[in-house]
C-alpha cells in the first residue's frame, strides 16, 4: 500500500511538472490570455520610463492601462483638482499593429461584467471616485465624448479597445471637431502607425489644453463660449485647443519628430499640414516636456525641427 500511494504520488508531481513546463513553453497559459490590467501610483511609476511618456507633475496621477498579452494600451496624467486628462500617451509596434477586433463588435456583449449594446463608455474606476469623470458630466452637455486615444489604434484585443472607452479618455468635443480635423489628423497617425514600411516604432502624444502658460494664458473655453457653441453647459472642463506630439523611429533607428495644434472649433479641414509645429514649440503651448527618454542631443534636435518633408501627407 505504502508503494503504491509512492507511485501515486510520483505521478501526480510529474504531471505537474510537464503542465508547468508547457506554460513556460507558451502553452494553455493564463498568461496567454488577454486580461484588462490597470495601475496607479507607486505601482504605474516604473512605466514612467516609457519613450513616449511626458515628465509627469508631482501632484497629477499617473495611470497606466494595458493587457497582459498586448502590454500598455496607454498610460495618462489626471488632474484630479480638474478630473480632467492633461494627456494620453501610447506606442504603435509591429505586436499591437493588429487588427483582432472590430468597434462594431460591441454590440451585444459582454465585458466586465457588464452588457453592451454599442460602444462601452464607461468610468474609470482605477481614479478615486470623487476625482473621476462620471457619466453624468458628459450627458446631454451638446459635446461629443471625444477619444484621446483613437480607438482604431488600439484593435488588438478586445480588452485593449475597451480600455480607450473609459471616460479618463475622452474630452469634450464639439462633433464638427471631433468628426472634421480631430478625425483628419487621427486617420494620418493611424495609416503611419499601421504602416509597417514606415516605421520601427510610433510614439503617440495626445491631448487638450486644460492649465495656463505664457503662450496659452486661457486654455479652457468659458462658459459663456460654450454656451454660444451649445446652448447647453458642461460640468467639466472644455479646452480651447487640442493638439498631437509624434515621435517616429524608423526601420534605420533614426528619429523624426511633429506636431499638430487645432483651436477647438467646428472645423472641416483635411489639409493637416495646416496645423504642424514643432514638438519645441507645442512644449512651449502646453508646458509638458515631450519625450525626455530620448538621448538629451537627439531629443534637442528631434523637437526643435518641423520638417515636412519627413512625413508622407
Amino acid at each position: 500500500m505504502k508503494n503504491t500511494c509512492y507511485y501515486v504520488m510520483l505521478l501526480c508531481t510529474l504531471f505537474c511538472l510537464a503542465a508547468c513546463n508547457n506554460d513556460d513553453n507558451g502553452g494553455n497559459s493564463s498568461a496567454n490570455v488577454d486580461k484588462p490590467i490597470s495601475l496607479i501610483g507607486n505601482e504605474a511609476s516604473p512605466y514612467q520610463q516609457r519613450m513616449e511618456v511626458p515628465v509627469v507633475k508631482d501632484q497629477s496621477m499617473f495611470i497606466v492601462h494595458s493587457t497582459n498579452k498586448y502590454g500598455v494600451t496607454y498610460t495618462e496624467e489626471w488632474n484630479k483638482e480638474l478630473r480632467a486628462q492633461r494627456w494620453a500617451a501610447y506606442a504603435i509596434t509591429d505586436l499591437n499593429a493588429v487588427t483582432n477586433w472590430n468597434r462594431n463588435n460591441w454590440r451585444g456583449v459582454i465585458w466586465k461584467g457588464a452588457y453592451w449594446d454599442g460602444d462601452p463608455f464607461q468610468e474609470d474606476s482605477i481614479i478615486p471616485y470623487m476625482y473621476r469623470t462620471h457619466a453624468s458630466d458628459h450627458y446631454n452637455n451638446g459635446f461629443d465624448r471625444g477619444h484621446i486615444v483613437n480607438s482604431l489604434d488600439r484593435l488588438m484585443s478586445q480588452n485593449a479597445n475597451g480600455q480607450t472607452f473609459y471616460l479618463s479618455n475622452m474630452q469634450p468635443q464639439l462633433n464638427a471637431f471631433n468628426a472634421g480635423i480631430w478625425l483628419n489628423m487621427e486617420n494620418w497617425v493611424h495609416n503611419l502607425g499601421f504602416n509597417k514600411q514606415k516605421r520601427k516604432t510610433l510614439y503617440i502624444v495626445k491631448g487638450g489644453t486644460i492649465t495656463p502658460t505664457a503662450s496659452v494664458p486661457n486654455p479652457l473655453l468659458t462658459s459663456d463660449e460654450i454656451y454660444a457653441m451649445t446652448r447647453r453647459s458642461c460640468s467639466i472642463p472644455v479646452p480651447r485647443f487640442f493638439w498631437m506630439a509624434i515621435l517616429r523611429q524608423d526601420r534605420n533607428e533614426e528619429y523624426q519628430g511633429i506636431a499638430f495644434w487645432a483651436e477647438h472649433r467646428s472645423n472641416q479641414d483635411t489639409n493637416i499640414k495646416n496645423y504642424t509645429i514643432s514638438i519645441d514649440e507645442l512644449e512651449t503651448r502646453t508646458g509638458i516636456d515631450f519625450f525626455p527618454n530620448l538621448p538629451d542631443d537627439v531629443e534637442a534636435k528631434v523637437e526643435a525641427k518641423r520638417e515636412l518633408t519627413d512625413w508622407s501627407w
